[in-house]
């Protein structure tokens, strides 16, 4: 009687969890194209934010190529919507990763001013240009490189509290300078009342980078003020902020070297019927969104 008591419950228990499983398997599939569907509106709600209107004329979503590259922060595919004004190149947005966040990865927009006199197939049409880790338009300088590589072996402690790392000095070259137009964060996973003062709904520290010239020249400002740079941390939170600004140089660093490239690459973005569904969201009219930090 026992036995049989006990491989009822037994069958029960697993009939249970059967049915549990497959739940949460349904619910899983079943709502993963919305959960990409709605990360890719929030991408496209803040193309716009750091291209503002007056820098383009065409659709930024429908104008992009995607690249494998190092500098943008892991070897995921990362894409580029490219701004023209009067069929003419001037901005960039790089999509970047910030690897080293406290908490994991942390994916940003980075918008910048490009050069008036770079050359570009506006067209998206074919280039001989390579865009991948081989090409020979990732032509960073040797001695940003060896900078870049001795900031980051700067060894991170595992708590929020870490240590100073590397001052930058600038490399003595001659490369026009950028101008930053815009940065925003799309997802992290930073903790709640510390790190995740990167998002511009929880503070304002995202939009220092805006307007902010950049130079190859010059790196030794592209640091949290704890490291000797221009840029605050949070209190009792010094590796996201790092991280993010981290991300930001090395992805300005990439535009730099890549910008005719990066314009004469084919067009990769399909407009599709979810991203046509934007068009019903005025993300001109998109308004910053800042509280005072904890």
């Amino acid at each position: 009687m026992m036995k049989e008591s006990l491989a009822k419950n037994g069958l029960m228990l697993g009939a249970f969890a059967v049915v549990t499983t497959a739940l949460i398997a349904l619910t899983f599939f079943g709502t993963q194209d919305k959960i990409e569907q709605q990360k890719q509106q929030k991408l496209l709600s803040v193309l716009n934010e750091v291209v503002p209107s007056e820098f383009h004329d065409n659709a930024l979503y429908a104008y992009c190529t995607e690249v494998n590259a190092p500098e943008l922060g892991n070897k995921k595919a990362h894409k580029i919507y490219r701004a023209t004004l009067n069929g003419q190149p001037s901005a960039l947005v790089l999509e970047a990763t910030a690897p080293d966040g406290y908490s994991g990865d942390i994916d940003i927009v980075v918008g910048v001013k490009v050069d008036a006199h770079v050359g570009g197939n506006t067209q998206g049409g074919s280039s001989t240009d390579s865009l991948d880790g081989e090409s020979e338009n990732l032509n960073i300088t040797a001695l940003a490189l060896s900078e870049l590589a001795e900031l980051d072996s700067t060894p991170q402690k595992s708590s929020e509290q870490d240590e100073n790392a590397s001052d930058i000095s600038a490399p003595n070259t001659n490369r026009i300078s950028m101008r930053v137009l815009g940065v925003r964060v799309i997802e992290h996973k930073e903790t709640p009342g510390l790190g995740d003062k990167i998002e511009l709904a929880v503070s304002n520290w995202i939009t220092a980078f805006s307007d902010k010239p950049f130079s190859p020249d010059n790196l030794a400002p592209w640091q949290v003020k704890k490291d000797g740079g221009e840029f605050d941390q949070f209190t009792g939170a010094t590796i996201t902020p790092r991280a993010v600004v981290r991300a930001v140089r090395e992805a300005l660093l990439y535009a730099q070297a890549n910008q005719s490239a990066l314009f004469n690459a084919p067009n990769t973005c399909a407009i599709t019927d979810s991203v046509e569904t934007i068009d019903a969201i005025n993300v001109n009219e998109a308004q910053p969104h800042s509280v005072e930090e904890l």
